[in-house]
């Protein structure tokens, strides 16, 4: 029970959804226990398979291991520090930017600490962090806010895709170019080539997370998937199931309880049709900044006409705020470790970086979205 407790109060966006989804429960006319049969649970399910996959992976060494390989192409400090941005860039499409930066963000800064450049440690690791969020959102597996939306509106692989490319491929340039800034200095990096992968584990974790892709794309039926996934991880490695995210998927039940009960309470669903209404990019951006896109994208999913905005504010919405993508806070713990620490100019350059992207990306879809 203390553990328990313990676990709340170290997740306030947890208690604050769970307070919402109670709180919602005394709406007049609502039934909570309709409310909680009628919940989308093949999405909890699927996004349970993909973690429990993924941290197979992880675990195995296999994203570690494509990192060494792409180190032979490493000579001088923007070369390093392009790696480390643009494998977080390209990887969280398939492996989610959570992941993403679980992995990279502690290997760029033991790696740049070991070839004595600090210095690059606070704009590495932030542009890793906008490299993550930026480069999930193409696909529906990248994050959490887009699997939601692919499978709560039904789209076609194709159309997602098209939506998210354009801004996705408007931060690979940005990217590129703030990159380019760095001074290519000589560094020496060692190449540790003693990972070996297990192929029959491999084997079986590339099987699930086949399955699961399949899934997604409504090829299969998730609830038979879920079952073979979890026959698959009981022969690999049962220890995987503890990497689960609870408190991910907990945040999605209580908050998928909330949504559900305000969009059946007419009166209020009436008045959030008309706010968000021609404003679905901006509506969801801004309250991204606030409690991040995964909860706004739950929270307005049942009121906007347009998904593809939504689609697109939730995605350039975690850019921001640190609070803006969940995922940012990942890469600002892990700099916390490290010895000369500087919370307050990280969070500084953090915030700059993540303005000058805004800055770029903004004016640049208002013009697109004038001439389509």
């Amino acid at each position: 029970m203390q553990r328990f407790f313990l676990f709340l109060k170290n997740n306030i966006d947890l208690d604050i959804a769970i307070l919402l989804a109670l709180g919602s429960c005394f709406i007049d006319g609502i039934d909570p226990l309709s409310t909680v049969a009628g919940l989308n649970y093949e999405i909890l399910l699927l996004l349970a398979c993909l973690m429990t996959v993924i941290s197979g992976f992880r675990k195995e060494g296999f994203l570690t291991l494509i990192f060494e390989k792409t180190m032979n192409f490493v000579h001088n400090s923007r070369a390093l520090s392009r790696i480390f941005v643009f494998i977080c860039f390209f990887l969280s499409m398939l492996i989610t930017n959570d992941v993403a930066l679980i992995i990279f963000v502690p290997l760029a800064i033991g790696s740049l600490m070991k070839v004595q450049r600090c210095d690059l440690v606070v704009k590495v690791v932030s542009l890793q962090t906008i490299a993550a969020n930026m480069g999930s959102m193409l696909t529906p597996i990248g994050n959490p806010q887009n699997l939601y939306i692919f499978m709560h509106y039904n789209y076609r692989l194709s159309d997602f895709m098209q939506v998210t490319f354009p801004i996705f491929a408007l931060c690979f340039v940005i990217l590129y170019v703030m990159t380019a800034l760095i001074k290519a200095d000589p560094v020496y990096t060692h190449k540790d080539d003693t990972i070996k992968l297990n192929k029959w584990r491999m084997s079986l974790l590339g099987i699930g997370f086949i399955l699961s892709v399949l899934c997604v794309l409504r090829i299969l039926d998730v609830y038979i998937v879920s079952i073979m996934v979890l026959a698959l991880i009981l022969i690999t490695d049962i220890k995987l199931l503890k990497n689960i995210d609870v408190k991910l998927l907990s945040l999605f039940f209580f908050l998928f309880i909330f949504a559900g009960n305000v969009a059946s309470a007419q009166a209020v669903a009436s008045l959030a049709h008309e706010f968000v209404h021609g404003y679905e990019f901006f509506v969801s951006l801004t309250l991204s900044q606030i409690i991040s896109n995964v909860p706004a994208t739950v929270l307005l999913a049942d009121f906007v006409k347009d998904p593809d905005m939504l689609l697109l504010g939730v995605s350039v919405g975690g850019l921001g705020t640190i609070i803006a993508s969940m995922a940012s806070l990942i890469s600002f713990k892990y700099y916390m470790r490290m010895d000369g620490k500087r919370p307050l100019y990280y969070l500084r350059k953090f915030t700059k970086y993540n303005l000058e992207f805004l800055i770029i990306i903004i004016p640049v879809f208002l013009v697109f979205n004038a001439f389509i």
